[in-house]
């Protein structure tokens, strides 16, 4: 890696996703500084720098999930190095609490302001952080009063259309599956040249599930090889939703490309099951997580890796380079 003004480059991998951190030292072709980041046996994280960082340009890659306090992780990390190195940024293919970015009921918080801040105030000077649920995220962060100043918000979303791109004409048309998402999927399908369609749902007014009989597409879909795109794959509900009034409409084939696989407890048994079936066709996703008991998935469950795109990121943050055409406007 070339030398900036900052300095030599360092590359800490947190343990939150050390599969892909190593990933992408190996296309950066540098080798990771060495950290012992682990937990006690009341589960409270003991984190400690084996390297020196003096002088150094410091990027700190984590996956900020919810399976363990990755933040907290982050936090001290960045406390073990920022004294000595000569700055420190952090790369995020994850950021959790996303999905509560807006007071929806009566009494409730906004979790992904508490996320901003922390992360605002651990001593980071730049971040980068991709495909956030909302594109008010960026603006929760705090780069007035901390030393962070830059956060850089780009779209993994890319590396999955590149691929659709690449199949050909493996698909007809593109979905939406709620009207959330219309905006996104209009976009990615005007790329792709195909037409859109979106999901009306009509729910039960007692139990609030969706009636896949009375629930509406606006297009067609009928004999049609269709795909849709999701920033976030969670429980499984609204792909389960999707396939299910797709299939009912006619739909000869139904795929789904995912950027941030969040999944739940409930997840594998939602999704596996119609993967089996051919209810769903192809789940595709990023895994900006670690993907637990991948043996156990259907084979049509297929991992891309977003390495090479962090890697550009990472490089572009060292040298100062401009993002521009990194960013999709989706």
């Amino acid at each position: 890696m070339e030398t900036s003004r900052f300095g030599n480059f360092g590359l800490i991998i947190a343990n939150s996703h050390p599969a892909l951190g190593l990933e992408i030292a190996n296309k950066l072709k540098v080798s990771p500084l060495l950290l012992d980041s682990k937990q006690f046996q009341n589960g409270e994280l003991d984190v400690r720098r084996l390297c020196d960082v003096s002088g150094m340009d410091i990027c700190i890659f984590s996956s900020l999930h919810a399976g363990y306090d990755t933040i907290k992780e982050l936090r001290l990390i960045c406390n073990a190095v920022k004294g000595s190195a000569a700055r420190v940024f952090g790369v995020f293919p994850f950021v959790r609490d996303g999905k509560s970015d807006h007071i929806k009921r009566f009494g409730e918080t906004v979790a992904y302001k508490d996320t901003a801040l922390e992360l605002s105030s651990s001593g980071l000077e730049v971040i980068a952080i991709f495909d956030q649920h909302s594109s008010q995220h960026p603006s929760f962060f705090d780069t007035t009063h901390y030393r962070l100043r830059t956060v850089h918000h780009v779209y993994l979303m890319r590396i999955l259309i590149e691929y659709a791109i690449a199949r050909g004409d493996s698909y007809d048309s593109v979905l939406a599956l709620d009207d959330g998402g219309f905006k996104r999927n209009k976009k990615i399908a005007e790329i792709l040249g195909r037409d859109i369609s979106f999901i009306i749902k009509e729910r039960d007014a007692s139990t609030r599930k969706i009636n896949v009989e009375k629930s509406k597409i606006v297009g067609n879909v009928a004999g049609q090889r269709v795909v849709a795109f999701d920033d976030m794959l969670q429980s499984g509900g609204t792909l389960e939703a999707g396939a299910k009034i797709a299939k009912y409409n006619g739909a000869k084939e139904i795929s789904f490309f995912v950027v941030h696989n969040d999944f739940s407890s409930e997840t594998f048994d939602c999704i596996n099951p119609l993967l089996e079936s051919g209810l769903i066709d192809k789940v595709f996703i990023l895994e900006t997580i670690p993907l637990k008991d991948k043996e156990k998935w259907h084979k049509n469950l297929i991992v891309i890796s977003p390495a090479e795109l962090l890697a550009k990121v990472i490089t572009r943050i060292h040298l100062e380079g401009h993002m521009r055409d990194l960013f999709l406007e989706i």
